[in-house]
């Protein structure tokens, strides 16, 4: 059984890597930008996500690199921290209808994305796939 420090520290590797696949060109652009001009950090972390491994330690320097880079919110300037209100229900809205959300295919991200009029849906950059659809 895993205790609560386990636990945040997979939540946060899971925002953080849905970051990833989520922003992966703008952090791309971000690394060739910096001092270092190397994407290589980013590309380990999708070398291993890819390979099955534990992203944590991959993410953690691909954060470090960001924010050494000049970017103090590092990669978590890039993560989605709305869907702490995923539950909450506005007035006048039914929770009898499902609602759709597309989530990461392999389930290792907390990636989501929300049908859009006319939007094709996303695919993983870590793998491909397009994102896998889900009812609430």
């Amino acid at each position: 059984m895993g205790d609560g420090r386990e636990e945040a520290a997979s939540s946060d590797a899971a925002e953080r890597l849905a970051a990833v696949c989520t922003h992966l060109e703008a952090i791309r652009e971000d690394l060739r930008g910096g001092p270092g001009g190397d994407e290589g950090p980013v590309e380990d972390v999708l070398t291993t996500a890819r390979n099955g491994g534990d992203v944590a330690s991959t993410l953690a320097v691909l954060h470090a690199v960001l924010q050494a880079d000049g970017d103090p919110q590092g990669l978590d300037g890039y993560t989605d921290h709305a869907s702490a209100t995923r539950g909450l229900r506005p007035a006048g809205i039914s929770s009898a209808r499902a609602e759709l959300v597309y989530l990461c295919p392999a389930g290792r991200c907390a990636r989501h994305w929300w049908p859009q009029a006319a939007a094709s849906v996303p695919h993983c950059a870590i793998s491909g796939s397009m994102l896998r659809r889900e009812r609430l």
